[in-house]
């Protein structure tokens, strides 16, 4: 009996003493994908609409003689001008890690407008709030009669805070007009696609080479949309297609390009290279068709396509006119991209508005 038990407290002991169980090394941690990504997501519906903008030159006009009318007195009496824009896009907008504070091209462009729409207003003037917002929702920040059924449909989404404008490198589209119930201002950016690869990616000249591969753009933008056609025209034919891969906010493909999870990152050149800056383990290649006009666009600035802000896209394009013709503008565009090599950087649009 004695025997027995001690045989048991020593089986005992040796239980408690056995190292604990190894994971099996074939159990990998599954990847942390960001919010929004979706692979292989569905293309936006392409129509063809009257994208013509609003001349400054028609309508009323304020003692200043720029454009004036509702939404303009309504900023004025508010004394602040809301505008949404990037705080992820080098070059473009980018919040600075020193300062805290907003720079870059398009935040030169608010800052003309704050100047021209408030009193006494400098940089750095609080009165301009800028917004920053992810880019597969901001043109839903605008106060338009779209946007505002958008909400009350799912009341319990993310609230969104309203902007009077979206200056966020938004290329023109009449799909965006349609479904946000937007209205653009005349071009201030010519645009051109690149594609961003890992160095070491042989053999891959543009997006048609990366057959089989993932190739990440921001949700609901025009890049995505082209490489959904990509892939569709690829499923027709021998070998595997692409994958066109959707996040919320084109910054996030950056991230997903670093830990393997795409094989390319599809938007703007300009954007592009200022991802490169961050990660020099990476190639930029240009790319666009001068036959068919794939990569090449225009940005203009989003606001709204109420009958009672109108009178805002007249005055936006007002400022941008005077940018244009006085040069600050173009002073701007080569400050800002003086890093960019020249072949990255399309000759800014014209004013189609002179006086």
């Amino acid at each position: 009996m004695k025997a027995a038990l001690v045989l048991a407290v020593i089986a005992a002991l040796a239980a408690c003493s056995a190292p604990a169980p190894q994971p099996r090394s074939d159990r990998a941690a599954p990847p942390v994908l960001p919010d929004g990504y979706t692979e292989s997501p569905q293309r936006s519906q392409p129509e063809t609409c009257d994208l013509t903008t609003r001349d400054p030159r028609e309508g009323p006009r304020g003692d200043d003689g720029r454009p004036t009318g509702d939404k303009v007195r309504r900023i004025r009496e508010k004394n602040e001008l809301v505008v949404g824009v990037s705080q992820t896009a080098p070059f473009f907008s980018k919040r600075d890690l020193v300062t805290g504070e907003l720079v870059g091209f398009e935040i030169d462009i608010a800052q003309r407008i704050a100047a021209a729409l408030l009193t006494g207003y400098t940089p750095g003037d609080p009165r301009l709030r800028l917004i920053t917002l992810p880019t597969g929702s901001r043109l839903t920040a605008l106060d338009t009669d779209a946007n505002d059924a958008a909400r009350r449909a799912d009341p319990a989404g993310k609230e969104i805070p309203h902007v009077d404008l979206v200056i966020a490198d938004v290329s023109i589209t009449c799909e965006r007009q349609r479904t946000y119930g937007l209205t653009y201002s005349m071009p201030y950016l010519s645009t051109n696609s690149g594609l961003l690869v890992r160095t070491g990616l042989k053999d891959v000249t543009g997006p048609a080479d990366l057959r089989g591969r993932k190739v990440c753009s921001g949700r609901r933008t025009t890049n995505s949309d082209e490489m959904i056609e990509l892939r569709d025209q690829q499923a027709t034919g021998p070998g595997e297609p692409i994958i066109p891969v959707a996040v919320a906010d084109t910054s996030e493909c950056l991230m997903l390009l670093q830990r393997g999870l795409v094989d390319a990152i599809y938007t703007d050149v300009l954007i592009l290279k200022g991802y490169q800056q961050q990660d020099p383990g990476t190639v930029l290649l240009d790319y666009h068709d001068s036959d068919d006009g794939k990569g090449l666009g225009k940005a203009g600035i989003a606001v709204s396509g109420k009958d009672d802000q109108i009178d805002l896209v007249r005055f936006v394009n007002r400022v941008l006119g005077e940018m244009m013709d006085d040069g600050s503008l173009q002073r701007a565009y080569d400050a800002r991209f003086a890093e960019v090599p020249a072949r990255h950087r399309l000759p800014l649009p014209p004013n189609i508005y002179r006086p």
